[in-house]
């Protein structure tokens, strides 16, 4: 079962600076069901699970997103588990990316992932309220914050990203995380969980929205001759 993975905007433009958000989080909920994003002024990093957006911020804390706040950037699909398998060891981030592309249907279309357990270690990251003149996120993300949770059961969810669209989103995986009891998430940055069961879908359609009534966005000459090392460095 294939899907329609709906992006709003592109990783690139985030990179160098576009954190105006535009497009508002009901547009975004109405166009899918699971997926990862930020919200305005790059004020923490979003989830969307089950139709609602939740927003980590850098104190690690979490707040529901209201549906006419807005984001400058997110990737939403109606998930719906078109394979999965039971990984029968411990598994890190590093080796389930490994593990994972060589069961895709293919490494050149994009493709959901979707993972609940109780994860041994996670660490994530979020990052600080911008204000303007907006700096490149690649210098944000260096004064991150990172946080750090043990036995906690939640929902990883995310994006591949076949390398040919390296500049819509991350080429590779782009994960966030939830916890049930919402009490810790985000972007993800390690992982260690036993015998997780994976579920994902092979993404056929891509809607990619552009934030045509941003007239900063319309006017401004980005200069994304960094973006590709810039993403490889912040993600």
């Amino acid at each position: 079962m294939t899907g329609r993975l709906f992006h709003y905007n592109t990783l690139g433009t985030l990179m160098k600076g576009g954190f105006d958000g535009s497009f508002s989080i009901g547009e975004v909920l109405k166009n899918g069901g699971i997926g990862i994003g930020t919200v305005d002024q790059l004020d923490g990093e979003l989830v969307i699970l089950n139709h609602q957006a939740y927003r980590f911020d850098v104190k690690g804390q979490i707040h529901e997103v209201r549906p006419e706040e807005t984001t400058p950037y997110a990737a939403v699909i109606d998930f719906s588990s078109e394979n999965e398998t039971t990984l029968n060891e411990k598994i890190s981030k590093d080796n389930l990316e490994e593990k994972l592309t060589n069961q895709f249907s293919s490494k050149n279309v994009f493709q959901a992932v979707k993972l609940h357990g109780t994860f041994q270690k996670i660490k994530c990251r979020s990052v600080q309220k911008q204000e303007k003149p907006y700096p490149d996120l690649v210098d944000v993300a260096r004064d991150q914050a990172e946080f750090t949770a043990e036995d906690i059961t939640g929902t990883l969810v995310g994006i591949y990203t076949p390398e040919l669209f390296g500049t819509i989103s991350a080429s590779g995986f782009h994960l966030h995380f939830i916890s049930d009891d919402h009490s810790f998430g985000g972007h993800i940055l390690s992982f260690e969980i036993n015998k997780p069961l994976i579920e994902w879908q092979t993404v056929d359609t891509v809607e990619q929205k552009f934030p045509t009534t941003d007239e900063t966005f319309m006017k401004t000459d980005f200069d994304y001759g960094s973006v590709l090392a810039d993403i490889s460095e912040a993600e």
